[in-house]
């Protein structure tokens, strides 16, 4: 999932920019899901002005809720009973069957290949590179949520997601769009597929403090695991299988088999 990988619980999103010494404001807002996005500055017109002061009040999360609710910064749009659903599909991740390779069967055919083609060709990414990065991170689940936050396919991070302006990180499209995009961006930044990877997971300046792929176990796993399905997929599903192509057409002006030619002399 990309990047700052903070154990948060699970509804709470922050964002958080250096500011002056002596000046500390907080903005927030509740959106569609019930979830609480913070900021040290408006990053949308949903924020609204909570805290203004000299330092930070050290509020906890039900007080800020309940200043929130007080301003009115609550949408008005509720999708209610949708997180037992997302929990539950990001905990079913991890359970599904593997192949003996420890990957899952690869998808063959559906809406699913057909996005990340799609995606893929628009992006300028290796379409066999986004599949295995999908599937690393949710197994092409579009309502997976992380306890840190992550959100859909490509697993969003709340500040990626409002970097790219993306309000509905479970639409699939939308999702893999700013995934893949996201990621060329780091390709482009890093010049390497591997510091590209651990950027998405990790973070780009944790990356860029490293030097390389940061010594994070997780990280590390994580670059090692697609990488390696990158390269079995381009062996296996070259272009994950793309549409084949029908018999080749006749060359013109070639005698069919329906009429001998013509003999000299007959």
């Amino acid at each position: 999932m990309p990047y700052a990988r903070i154990p948060l619980a699970l509804g709470i999103f922050l964002f958080f920019a250096p500011l002056a010494a002596n000046a500390f404001t907080l903005y927030g807002y509740e959106d569609d899901y019930g979830l609480l996005h913070l900021s040290e500055e408006p990053r949308t017109e949903q924020y609204v002005l909570l805290y203004e002061g000299p330092a930070d009040p050290k509020l906890g999360f039900e007080a800020i809720k309940k200043i929130i609710h007080d301003k009115g910064a609550v949408s008005k749009d509720r999708k209610d009973g949708w997180i037992t659903e997302a929990i539950r599909a990001y905990h079913r991740m991890g359970t599904a069957p593997l192949g003996r390779s420890g990957y899952p069967a690869v998808i063959v055919s559906g809406p699913l290949l057909d996005l990340v083609r799609t995606k893929s060709a628009a992006s300028g990414l290796a379409p066999e590179l986004l599949y295995a990065v999908i599937e690393q991170e949710s197994r092409f689940s579009s309502c997976a949520v992380s306890p840190q936050g992550a959100a859909g396919l490509m697993q969003l991070m709340p500040d990626t997601q409002a970097h790219f302006g993306v309000a509905d990180p479970f639409d699939p499209e939308r999702n893999v769009a700013t995934g893949a995009k996201f990621l060329q961006q780091l390709i482009v930044r890093f010049g390497d597929v591997r510091l590209a990877l651990a950027a998405y997971n990790a973070g780009p300046e944790t990356v860029a403090r490293c030097g390389g792929v940061p010594n994070i176990p997780e990280t590390l796993n994580y670059v090692d695991r697609i990488m390696a399905r990158y390269a079995m997929l381009k062996d296996s599903h070259p272009g994950l299988s793309p549409k084949k192509l029908g018999p080749p057409a006749a060359p013109k002006n070639t005698p069919t088999s329906k009429a001998a030619a013509p003999r000299p002399g007959n």
